[in-house]
């Protein structure tokens, strides 16, 4: 006996053939899936029932459990149940792209298409500047050499500003996976798993975010803030995201310890992404030590949509707690100009308990940034050029 998978629909169901050679004439079979009732059918031997169930959003889970035993048709059992096992599917993150991207506030390398404040090969002007052993001919300005140079003994070649690689890392948090129905926090089984819950929200916003920064030529890495796996170091290339997205799929929810040992490491000069719910205060410890550290840190906030409501009175009070604690987090960062962009599966109602006043999407908000980043590097690059022009005409 075999319950052997088919093609998945185009509704986000799996289909399982359930396969026997008994001696039997006829075979019992027994199905159980997260979120359905248990379901028993009595088959002939020649029959292949195929049994449908969802799959999982994202991420590795259980998806169908399956026992069989053989009777013959007069109900006498000639064969003791037997387990089929259990089957689990791994389905990865999708990828997507955005284009508007904030930047750190210094970029590393001398490759990608980002145009750096270092000296190289680029498209940017930097200067021009009087020619120096070393300097290419190629670069040699004649029009100023031939102004600037009354006596024809000196020699000006226009200088740029290399193109540089940004430099990302993702740190996630997976201590909790919060369901939107706020009913299956306290519920004893697995929820469906079509149910839309943090987690997943948190591997679809890091994908999305790994995808277009690699996109660019830029540099990912993950990290994950319980500090329990080893990192994965900041690279480039179709490689690294396949690494990503298959980190992202085999997380499931782990506990933090109390206290970690030490604080979460993160690369010097790197854009931190900080994917969390923020039902508790370790993240948004976590990002204010960063950024006072003079890290650039954006959070995403995972949480879901809320909707329904609580069995028992205590359990409503509970929600309501750790929104509580949520919002406060939040305000905390909002205070310290920490920005948290919201990546919710839906609009959230501004005047709902789990929404934060003014929190912008991911999309919007991350162009928002661009904007601010670029405006503050931009002023920096701006009195580097002056100084080296004045440099220049001395």
């Amino acid at each position: 006996m075999a319950a052997e998978p088919g093609p998945p629909d185009t509704a986000g169901r799996q289909s399982f053939a359930v396969t026997s050679a008994g001696p039997g004439a006829a075979v019992i079979i027994q199905a159980t899936a997260p979120g359905h009732k248990a379901i028993a059918a009595v088959i002939l031997t020649d029959q292949n029932p195929l049994v449908a169930v969802d799959i999982p959003l994202s991420g590795r889970a259980q998806v169908l459990n399956c026992s069989a035993s053989a009777v013959t048709l007069d109900g006498v059992a000639q064969q003791e149940p037997e387990d089929l096992g259990s089957l689990h599917l791994t389905v990865l993150p999708k990828v997507g792209e955005m284009r508007s991207l904030p930047l750190p506030a210094r970029l590393r390398g001398l490759t990608g298409e980002h145009t750096s404040r270092n000296p190289g090969d680029g498209g940017e002007l930097r200067d021009v500047f009087a020619f120096q052993p070393g300097d290419q001919l190629r670069r040699i300005d004649w029009r100023t050499s031939a102004r600037r140079s009354t006596d024809q003994d000196r020699i000006f070649v226009r200088r740029t500003f290399a193109h540089s690689e940004a430099a990302v890392h993702l740190l996630i948090d997976h201590a909790f996976d919060y369901p939107a129905q706020t009913e299956l926090w306290f519920a004893s089984g697995q929820p469906s798993l079509g149910e839309v819950a943090s987690l997943h929200l948190t591997r679809e916003a890091a994908t999305l975010l790994a995808s277009s920064y690699l996109a660019h030529g830029d540099r990912v890495g993950l990290n994950e803030i319980s500090g329990l796996r080893h990192p994965l170091r900041a690279s480039a290339g179709r490689r690294q995201l396949e690494l990503i997205r298959t980190r992202l799929a085999i997380l499931r929810p782990a506990a933090r310890p109390e206290r970690l040992s030490r604080d979460i490491p993160v690369p010097t000069g790197a854009l931190l992404y900080v994917l969390s719910p923020f039902t508790d205060d370790e993240p948004g410890r976590l990002m204010r030590s960063w950024h006072a550290a003079g890290h650039r840190v954006i959070g995403v906030d995972t949480l879901p949509v809320l909707r329904g409501g609580s069995s028992s009175k205590a359990q409503g009070l509970a929600i309501q707690l750790c929104l509580l604690q949520r919002r406060h987090s939040l305000q905390e960062l909002d205070r310290l100009g920490i920005p948290v962009l919201g990546w919710r599966a839906e609009t959230p109602d501004a005047t709902a308990a789990d929404s934060f006043p003014g929190q912008l999407p991911l999309d919007v908000g991350l162009a928002t940034l661009r904007g601010r980043y670029a405006r503050a590097n931009g002023s920096a690059a701006a009195g580097m050029r002056n100084g080296s022009a004045a440099a220049g005409m001395r």
